[in-house]
């Protein structure tokens, strides 16, 4: 085959379903190519189509899905129009794994729990390939090596559960690549990851589609990805390609008024971040995070420690302990917005959790100020105590759907933190939760709605109206906004300043995005294992990171300019060179 003919061609595919409410129309006539050694990116907001035509590349189309078009994939053994297939077909079987692997978004789900990761790669190279016995055991070890996993050949007795999101996400892409495919799918790889490890993923991805020569169809939300990984990219919106063309093309001249608002709307870092010498090799030193005192302090944590046994011995007497959080000290504002970021596993979500009580501290002060004034002790609060100070202390998290309960109406999970507190008037409940609706930018009349009758960004709309029920004076967000769609997170940090700026709000802020919080944040805390290594304004943290773990999760943002990700990439490798 020469590289100068396409790997894949989609013409004019289209994907409906047959609905009660009527024809849902979800893929709309999309065309696309891809050569062999190309990236192609597809981007767009959830619901756009571009999961549905990564499917039925695989021919792995909802069984309700009605398709039209071409789909015709030329590999190994010549031309095959996979739409032609059966779903079940023997070259549909040869093909998925075989000549196209795919890497899913979410590994933990994607990877059987009850296997382990080597019978899994095993599982694949039993089915494309004619190796047996130590010949897999070898194949399935090499691959391990090949995706940077550590102690390859012990790697394969691990299962899933027992490895970090990052090597699950290389494990998957192992099992993806065991067959040599001439093209790969990649669905969302990076969304769930921490900035160090997706930075990690995007220079595999890259390194191994180079060496192999394989063809990418790169699906994302992030743009900063598609700047550093593609050669073309697609923009998808409501199903219908409005877009298309090469990266710099579209990033500097884009054309539809959809990709010009999508672009408008990326979190950048400030242009005084140190972003654009990424190359420098000289780090500084670490430097002990040093505090400057805060005026009207509103929560103030001091040694804060917590500490989970991991091994005990025969009496029961704890033997080893994972320091999650040790002797972590920071101080928030009124008003303000504290960022706390890190990377997953650092102790962001466990000191949230800790200050919030939902976790009993194993040692160290959290002092909060209450409206009135009054300051108290939160370590050492008990029973209705403690219930009675949550009502000024609340959380929004991650993942709306799974936070908000799927057999309670809108009303229910809104007015439930008034119910705890004691309330039980229904008719001040509903009025208060209609109440809230409006001021989240939601209507009324979604009361009786239950969750799955929302958007992503809707359900995150609940979640902040429930948060703010109680009338709260503090309120943690812990990867509030990480999962939505650029747009939608967009919204959301615009509608939680709007609040704050009206009801007086303080936030701890917890995410892994650098680029959000630059945006979001008065000040940052950096934490490492469970310390914080360094906090600072926003503005001096971004132009000058103090500790080097700062500036190793500062220089591995993607950056949402093609230009200088190519320059960056070039400096990268000449600076590998010549320290060779």
């Amino acid at each position: 085959m020469k590289n100068d003919e396409n790997l894949l061609e989609i013409e004019d595919l289209k994907v409906h379903f047959d609905l009660r409410q009527g024809r849902l129309h979800a893929v709309k006539g999309v065309n696309l190519s891809i050569k062999p050694g190309e990236v192609l990116g597809v981007v767009g907001e959830s619901g756009s189509g571009k999961s549905l035509t990564a499917r039925a590349i695989l021919n792995l189309m909802p069984r309700s899905a009605q398709t039209s078009g071409s789909v015709r994939f030329r590999g190994r053994g010549g031309e095959v129009s996979i739409l032609d297939q059966g779903r079940e077909s023997k070259t549909m079987r040869e093909l998925r794994g075989g000549q196209i692997g795919m890497i899913f978004q979410e590994p933990m789900t994607a990877l059987s729990p009850v296997h382990s990761i080597g019978q899994q790669v095993m599982r694949t190279l039993t089915l494309h390939t004619d190796l047996r016995k130590a010949a897999l055991t070898d194949r399935a070890a090499e691959l391990m090596d090949l995706v940077g996993l550590p102690d390859p050949r012990g790697m394969l007795d691990k299962y899933p559960h027992q490895l970090s999101g990052g090597m699950r996400q290389r494990a998957m892409i192992a099992m993806a690549l065991s067959c040599n495919p001439s093209l790969l799918l990649a669905d969302e790889p990076t969304t769930a990851l921490d900035v160090t490890t997706e930075a990690q993923i995007l220079d595999l991805i890259r390194d191994l589609q180079e060496r192999f020569n394989m063809g990418v169809l790169f699906i994302t939300h992030n743009f900063g990805v598609v700047a550093e990984l593609a050669d073309r990219m697609l923009v998808m919106n409501h199903g219908d390609v409005v877009e298309t063309g090469g990266v710099d093309d579209i990033f500097y001249a884009p054309k539809d008024p959809y990709t010009q608002r999508l672009l408008s709307l990326i979190p950048r870092l400030p242009e005084t971040s140190m972003a654009d010498n990424r190359d420098d090799t000289t780090p500084a030193q670490a430097a002990a995070p040093v505090e400057a005192p805060v005026s009207d302090p509103v929560l103030t944590v001091k040694g804060l420690k917590m500490h989970f046994p991991t091994a005990k011995d025969w009496r029961g007497r704890t033997t080893q302990v994972l320091k999650a959080v040790d002797d972590v000290s920071f101080t928030i504002g009124r008003g303000e917005t504290f960022g706390l970021v890190g990377e997953s596993g650092s102790g962001k979500s466990t000191v949230a959790r800790s200050v919030l009580r939902a976790y009993e501290p194993t040692g160290g002060s959290v002092q909060f100020r209450a409206p009135d004034g009054a300051t108290h002790e939160l370590t050492t609060m008990t029973g209705d105590t403690l219930r009675g100070m949550r009502r000024h202390m609340q959380m929004v998290f991650q993942d709306p759907y799974s936070s908000l309960n799927p057999r309670m109406t809108v009303e229910q999970l809104i007015g439930e933190p008034m119910v705890n507190q004691g309330e039980t008037n229904s008719n001040q409940i509903r009025d208060r939760a209609a109440e809230l609706l409006v001021q989240v930018g939601l209507q009324p009349d979604m009361l009786s709605r239950y969750p799955h009758a929302f958007s992503g960004g809707q359900r995150q709309r609940v979640g902040i109206a429930r948060a703010l029920v109680t009338n709260p004076s503090f309120v943690v967000l812990d990867e509030s906004v990480s999962a939505l769609d650029v747009s939608i997170a967009a919204q959301t940090i615009n509608l939680l300043k709007e609040l704050q700026e009206n009801l007086g709000l303080t936030y701890l802020f917890i995410t892994h995005d650098l680029s959000m919080v630059a945006n979001f944040a008065d000040r940052i805390g950096v934490m490492q294992k469970g310390k914080l290594v360094e906090t600072g304004d926003t503005g001096a943290f971004f132009a000058n990171p103090q500790d080097p773990y700062s500036q190793r999760l500062l220089n591995a943002v993607p950056i949402p300019d093609p230009r200088r990700a190519r320059a960056l990439r070039e400096r990268r490798a000449a600076l590998a060179g010549n320290a060779a």
